[in-house]
């Protein structure tokens, strides 16, 4: 009779367990759009950017990508260096995520957020273009595709229809070693090696110029 009595008492609790597996843990699940309101004071509640605060436009972007970045600014393999000013803001705006879940949430509908318009870059002569369209052919569409749409094998991002002052102060930032140089942070030292490779900023540039002709 006790063994009995004891398993008559253990049912409630199975189906209280049973219920929080099929019904309540859902629930209590990470909403990425409720998370994402803490980056709208920069991003926007679109993801459009603000450039004022050097906040790039980020709608759309591949989750894949996004929550890696957030990791690593979690993590402090990216956003260390002190010279880095944004990358440091970042950082310390990220900590509000606390765990994978959250950053996968919040960086799945930052994806499914439709692409913003960004501001026109500065007017490019057509031989700049032509030079550019040589350097990124040569140099980084072996990683991010030959319409730099990336290659999530590869770790790179698209690169089309981000802000231009974003993506050369983060060209700027490989170049230099403010990105890419911690040793946790393998796609970033990848990406590192291959901004290193052109010969100069003005050929960054001219690259970046040939990559806004893309759509």
């Amino acid at each position: 009779m006790p063994t009995s009595h004891k398993k008559v008492n253990a049912l409630p609790r199975f189906l209280t367990l049973l219920f929080l597996v099929v019904f309540a843990l859902p629930l209590l699940a990470a909403d990425g759009k409720k998370l994402f309101a803490s980056c709208v004071a920069c991003h926007g509640a679109r993801g459009e950017g603000n450039a004022q605060l050097g906040a790039p436009n980020i709608a759309g972007m591949a989750p894949w990508y996004v929550s890696r970045q957030l990791a690593n600014f979690a993590s402090g393999s990216r956003g260390s260096d002190n010279a880095d000013r944004y990358g440091t803001q970042m950082r310390e705006a990220a900590k509000v995520l606390i765990s994978d879940d959250q950053r996968l949430a919040v960086s799945q509908h930052i994806a499914s957020l439709p692409p913003q318009p960004v501001a026109s870059s500065a007017k490019v002569s057509d031989t700049d273009v032509a030079n550019g369209r040589s350097q990124f052919n040569a140099i980084c569409s072996s990683c991010h595709g030959s319409a730099a749409r990336g290659n999530p094998t590869l770790g790179a991002p698209s690169l089309v229809g981000l802000d231009a002052t974003y993506t050369e102060r983060q060209l700027k930032a490989f170049r230099e070693g403010r990105r890419g140089a911690h040793p946790d942070d393998k796609w970033g030292a990848q990406m590192r090696v291959g901004a290193t490779m052109l010969a100069d900023m003005k050929s960054g540039r001219d690259a970046l110029a040939y990559i806004a002709t893309l759509k």
